[in-house]
Formats: structure tokens, C-alpha cells, sequence
């Protein structure tokens, strides 16, 4: 029996400044009204450069106030900024994350964090740019989620987060832009090796995939916005089309995954336009 359903997408990379992407995006927009699924979540990098441009938060929260269902947003790299020891500080114009970015979100998402219990299920929305960070949030986050899985008892745990916490396997893992920081991750070592955890769902990779590490799926959201060539992000083993998924999570701790598109979204790849969308890029 299916417990409730969700529509899960990701990386928008919304913005009033420049017209890229947005033809997707209004697409995208009109399937978000149509829905009927019991939740919709958003895994991250709502904004093109949320961190650099506020108006991008004003023009994404704009865009998404016509829909009558909630949607449970929790932050990415472009929306809070990037792992400290990957980046530059913004005062020289980098992305790095900091409290004055972190708070421009909450200004505006009131929460970057979430949790919502649903039937047999207890679902987990967190920020994993906060993972290694050092940002004292950082530490709020994980006694914030040490609480909350203080009673979850026999249900079954899903984990949404912007970075996946590894690629195939938890050990060894590299520092990379790719997934979360291996040393901030190892505080929460409880989480990922949680008895009760059946889904880690992410994006960021700008992939669809998906795969298992035990009983615990290992599911990558695609982008709405755009796709990349092998030359900007390395081959992971995921299909490299814009879209977005659909799970049906069951009594029994499956989760029932389908990749889904619009015949009118187009598969652009940022390649092609990076200098002009990500101009402080490399």
C-alpha cells in the first residue's frame, strides 16, 4: 500500500536577470500546479546566484507564490555558498558560505532545514552546505537532527540534502565539489549509518540516477535547468537529461522512484553559457 506520494526536483537556477533556463522553468511551473502529490521538495539551487544577487531571491519566491501547494525548499551551493576549503571568501568575490549569505536565505525561506512526518515514514530536509562549514549552524544542525531521530523508532528515515553525502560508496571519501565535506560528515556518521535510513535524494549533480548502497536508495534528482558534458562534471553513471522525479514511498520502507520530463523542456547544457550565467566561475 502506498503511504503518500512526492514530487521532488531541483536545481532551477532561477533568475529575472538573464532568460536562461526560464523556459523550463515556466514549464516545470505549470506541472507544480497540476499536482496532486502529497508533497513537493525542492532540493536546492532555487536561485542562478542567489549569493551574489538578491534580486534572484525576490524574482524565485515571486515565481513560485502562484502555486496553491507549499513546497519544502531546502538550500544549495548557489543559494548559501560553498564549502570553505573549495572556495573563496566573498570578500574577493568568491562563493564561499557565511552567515550574512545564510541569513539573506532565512531571510527568505524562513528554514533550511525540515521535517515531516508522513504514515510509516519520517522525512529529513537539511542543508548540506553547512556540513564542514565551521558556521556555529552548522553545530545547531546536527543536534537538530540527533533530536529528531530520537524517536523514530520502527519507521522508516528519508534524507533530502542539495550535495549527495558519496557518490557509490560511504568510505573513503575525497574532499570534492561534488558531494558533502568528509570531515564535517563524520559528526554525522549517526545519520548516514542510521539502522532505519531506506533514502538519501539529492541533487547538485546535474544527473539523474538511480542506485543502492545496502538498503538505503541513493537517488539524484535531475536539474530543471540545465545539464553539463563530461568536460565540466566528471562520469558518475547518471543520465545527463533535465527533469525532475516522482517517488511513491510504501508501508514496507520501498520507495517507488520514476524520472519524469515535458516534451517542451529543452536539454541545454551550461557549457555553452557558462562565462555569461557564472562569469566569477573557475
Amino acid at each position: 500500500m502506498t503511504a503518500f506520494s512526492m514530487l521532488h526536483l531541483s536545481d532551477t537556477h532561477l533568475s529575472a536577470r538573464m532568460d536562461h533556463f526560464q523556459r523550463n522553468n515556466e514549464l516545470m511551473l505549470e506541472v507544480l500546479k497540476n499536482s496532486t502529490h502529497d508533497l513537493i521538495v525542492h532540493t536546492g539551487d532555487i536561485t542562478l546566484d542567489g549569493i551574489r544577487h538578491e534580486d534572484d531571491f525576490s524574482f524565485c519566491r515571486s515565481f513560485y507564490e502562484t502555486l496553491d501547494q507549499h513546497i519544502h525548499f531546502i538550500p544549495g551551493n548557489h543559494d548559501v555558498g560553498d564549502n570553505p576549503r573549495l572556495s573563496r571568501p566573498a570578500a574577493e568575490n568568491g562563493s564561499t558560505i557565511d552567515d550574512i549569505r545564510m541569513r539573506r536565505y532565512l531571510d527568505y525561506y524562513g528554514e533550511d532545514r525540515w521535517r515531516v512526518d508522513r504514515e510509516r515514514w519520517l522525512v529529513l530536509g537539511i542543508n548540506s552546505l553547512l556540513v564542514g562549514s565551521g558556521l556555529s549552524r552548522e553545530a545547531e544542525q546536527n543536534a537538530w537532527i540527533a533530536e529528531q531521530l530520537a524517536d523514530v523508532e520502527d519507521r522508516h528515515l528519508a534524507l533530502f540534502t542539495h550535495q549527495p553525502f558519496f557518490i557509490d560508496e560511504p568510505d573513503p571519501i575525497d574532499l570534492s565539489y561534488w558531494t558533502v565535506d568528509p570531515e564535517g560528515r563524520e559528526a554525522l556518521r549517526f545519520l548516514m549509518e542510521h539502522p532505519r535510513l531506506r533514502m538519501i535524494a539529492s541533487g547538485h549533480l546535474h544527473q539523474e540516477r538511480l542506485r543502492s548502497y545496502g538498503r538505503t536508495g541513493l537517488v539524484w534528482c535531475p536539474s530543471i535547468a540545465f545539464t553539463t558534458r563530461e568536460k565540466l562534471v566528471p562520469e558518475m553513471g547518471g543520465q545527463r537529461q533535465v527533469g525532475y522525479l516522482e517517488h511513491r514511498f510504501e508501508d514496507d520502507g520501498t520507495v517507488a522512484t520514476t524520472v519524469c520530463g515535458h516534451p517542451g523542456f529543452q536539454n541545454s547544457h551550461l557549457d555553452d553559457v557558462i562565462k555569461v550565467v557564472y562569469p566569477f566561475a573557475g
